[in-house]
């Protein structure tokens, strides 16, 4: 598809992650497209920009515009910590760019220092290798995934470990003006409109807390912060979807699911080359992870 040399510049200068910074050009086209237009517009370069805008959310956008600029963005030290000698691995969500509030920013951080301090204290990485029947490989390492929100864009359910920061959401008793946007929004169709304003149906909500961003009335707050903890998951030859342990817990309660995590790995007998928790999971049942 051909591009006026404006709309390039414009959806070039997009403030995204960089795994995701390609998909900027594929929905300028997308949206041209479905204009049955040949040709991407500065007309809809913008409307892509916006798209973004309202994806990420306004202070995801400021922060990204900052890192573009060569501002320092204030992203915590934590996520950009390398231990190149450690047989374990922590892979970041998009928020490790900044593409999220700072509510979901410092809901990482807080777990990231305790956790890598706790898997050292255990031992991992000479559990890892005394069980090791092969040279070291990647396909040794534990693999952790840590996200800012339950979305789970980068799949951490394929994770031996899967962590989620979560938000149970509050409802005031006042000042809805029945927009309906929260219910557009969300699309796990957990929010309906009562007289008084909206209800959350608890089985149907994910806690991912975006009514709360979405709503101009600031009716909905966030209540709770904590966490959903996986375990189990294998993006291998045979790949396995990580079960949860806990829907919620506090920081003190996800260290103790990795602390009997890791201690069931170094006290059950691994069989092949591959050391893995799901083994360890078929072998004593999710119920021995739960706290």
């Amino acid at each position: 598809m051909d591009w006026d040399k404006e709309a390039l510049k414009i959806v070039e200068e997009i403030p995204l992650p960089p795994m995701i910074s390609h998909f900027a050009k594929m929905d300028a086209e997308r949206r041209a497209k479905k204009k049955g237009e040949k040709r991407v517009t500065a007309e809809t370069a913008r409307e892509t920009e916006h798209g973004y805008e309202q994806a990420l959310g306004p202070e995801a956008v400021e922060l990204m515009r900052k890192m573009a600029r060569g501002e320092d963005a204030g992203l915590p030290d934590e996520f950009y910590v390398e231990e190149p000698e450690e047989l374990y691995s922590i892979q970041l969500c998009p928020a490790q760019y900044g593409a999220s509030t700072m509510e979901k920013r410092e809901q990482m951080r807080q777990v990231l220092t305790p956790l890598r301090n706790k898997l050292k204290e255990l031992g991992i990485t000479q559990i890892i290798m005394d069980k090791a029947q092969t040279s070291i490989m990647s396909h040794h390492m534990l693999r952790i995934g840590l996200t800012g929100c339950p979305n789970a864009c980068f799949s951490p359910y394929f994770q031996d470990v899967a962590i989620l920061s979560a938000y149970q959401v509050g409802v005031k008793d006042s000042g809805c003006t029945q927009c309906g946007k929260c219910v557009a929004y969300c699309s796990a169709k957990a929010i309906s409109l009562g007289e008084k304003g909206p209800v959350i149906d608890a089985e149907k909500c994910i806690k991912c807390s975006g009514c709360v961003e979405q709503c101009e009335e600031r009716v909905f707050f966030t209540a709770k912060k904590g966490y959903k903890v996986a375990l189990g998951g294998a993006g291998t030859r045979k790949p396995r979807i990580a079960q949860t342990v806990t829907e919620f817990t506090d920081l003190e309660g996800v260290l103790k699911i990795i602390e009997k995590a890791v201690t069931l790995l170094k006290d059950t007998p691994i069989s092949g080359r591959v050391i893995s928790v799901h083994e360890i999971m078929d072998k004593h049942g999710v119920d021995a992870f739960k706290i």
